[in-house]
């Protein structure tokens, strides 16, 4: 099996064609943002992680699970606070891997899939990477990396003598 694993902004998938359409594709840095929903916490922005996977012929034309695994740059889980504690950040989905059609029956069948994480993730700054498993089996290269940066902060404005201090008493 082989699997590729890129960074978009957002995407649509076009199941008729076998596509994705994706916009701003390929990225790999990001800066945490203000939540929408929860002011003042910190979140990375919405973003869709594109996986594009061809596999052998007995693993097409039948489920298949597909995993996401969010990994620290210590390639350990990350984990989220939960009311029935720490939980690690997993997306699990199945897809099916269709044969090619008019091609010799042991040809590598393609396919993608486009896994959606909304909101964002409320993760501090850091590296990452989404990690894939297909079919229970991993690649050491199947995985999309990305960094998080601290969130701006915003120009502070100063009012006085500046860096020289209050003038002289003249008396």
């Amino acid at each position: 099996m082989r699997v590729s694993a890129l960074l978009a902004d957002k995407g649509t998938a076009n199941p008729a064609a076998g596509t994705l359409n994706l916009l701003n594709v390929g990225w790999v840095q990001t800066t945490l943002v203000t939540h929408p929903m929860a002011p003042g916490a910190l979140i990375t922005p919405p973003h869709a992680v594109a996986v594009f996977f061809e596999a052998e012929h007995q693993f097409c034309n039948r489920p298949i699970e597909l995993v996401l695994a969010l990994l620290d740059e210590d390639a350990r889980p990350v984990k989220v606070p939960n009311p029935a504690g720490a939980q690690e950040i997993r997306i699990a989905s199945v897809t099916t891997i269709p044969s090619p059609a008019m091609a010799p029956l042991a040809s590598p069948g393609t396919g993608n899939a486009l896994i959606d994480v909304f909101p964002g993730l409320m993760i501090p700054p850091g590296s990452y990477r989404w990690n894939v498993t297909l079919g229970g089996e991993q690649g050491e290269d199947w995985f999309a990396a990305f960094r998080v940066l601290p969130a701006p902060q915003a120009p502070t404005l100063t009012f006085g003598a500046g860096p020289q201090g209050p003038p002289a008493d003249p008396s």
